[in-house]
């Protein structure tokens, strides 16, 4: 059985803070600048690959098969004129569909229409519910919007369609780590993609292993997350709470002095660090 370790206060502050690091406050300003940029930021922070419609990767179990529609007609008006004249000459597959009204939302985000923009996302879903790039970026939105409860639903949906898709596990697990992290864990226990598929993916299941106290398990996941970053000042921290907790104190020291060496980006994690290596150096 999973070695479980009761958590002291600062273990408890730490894990506050890491957790608070890892999700983004689930807000969009009114009228703030470069919303699209900041929305593919909340992405990759949610563990969506950046959700890029260059980038868009897709579970394409159960997909249609090709078909021409009202929609289709609406994508092929985004996409450059040299692109549509090529693929003019056929019909568009299902992904390219999705890839398209992924495209069109953010084009709708970027000129701060961010409403229809989950317009456009929840009308296509209707046509093609299995269309897991656009579901994954409206529950996106749904979250960075504050609409918790219908982002839930939206992913919901796509679990009940797509259950080991990646990018809607990661969410999900996310929405639901502060009030059930057990089952967030559960969530992300069933048929997870590689570390190099995924490093998203073995960074939120290591954070969620803390949290319910699993820290030999969450310590097996820092090394190859550090091998694939080593630069992250996050990572390090994390891992240096793993392993106070678990009692190596020489190796948290080292581990987090090399967060303070790469650096934190945010006065609460810094702050904390500091405090575990002055508490930490006393003891050598």
């Amino acid at each position: 059985m999973a070695k479980r370790v009761p958590r002291s206060r600062y273990l408890t502050q730490a894990l506050g803070l890491i957790v608070w690091a890892v999700v983004t406050p689930l807000a969009l300003a009114d009228g703030a600048p470069q919303q699209r940029e900041f929305l593919e930021s909340f992405g990759g922070q949610l563990g969506n690959q950046q959700i890029k419609a260059s980038n868009g990767e897709s579970d394409v179990s159960g997909r249609d098969g090709p078909v021409v529609s009202q929609s289709e007609q609406m994508q092929q008006s985004v996409i450059d004129p040299a692109d549509n004249a090529l693929r003019s000459a056929r019909v568009m597959t299902s992904d390219e569909q999705d890839r398209m009204t992924v495209q069109k939302g953010l084009e709708l985000i970027d000129s701060g229409d961010i409403d229809e923009a989950m317009n456009l996302l929840s009308r296509f879903l209707l046509e093609r519910p299995s269309a897991h790039q656009s579901r994954q970026t409206l529950a996106t939105i749904q979250l960075a919007s504050g609409n918790a409860a219908s982002a839930q639903a939206t992913l919901k949906q796509g679990l009940a369609l797509a259950p080991n898709f990646a990018g809607f596990k990661k969410l999900y697990a996310r929405l639901v780590m502060v009030v059930d992290p057990e089952a967030a864990v559960a969530l992300l226990d069933e048929l997870p993609p590689t570390l190099e598929q995924d490093p998203d993916y073995f960074e939120l299941y290591a954070v969620l292993l803390q949290q319910v106290g699993r820290y030999d398990a969450a310590l097996a996941r820092y090394p190859g997350l550090l091998q694939m970053d080593p630069a992250s000042g996050k990572l390090w921290l994390a891992y240096a709470v793993a392993l106070e907790a678990t009692g190596a104190t020489e190796d948290a020291l080292a581990a987090h002095r090399a967060a303070n060496r790469q650096g934190l980006g945010d006065p609460a994690l810094d702050r904390y660090n500091r405090l575990r290596l002055k508490a930490l150096r006393s003891k050598e």
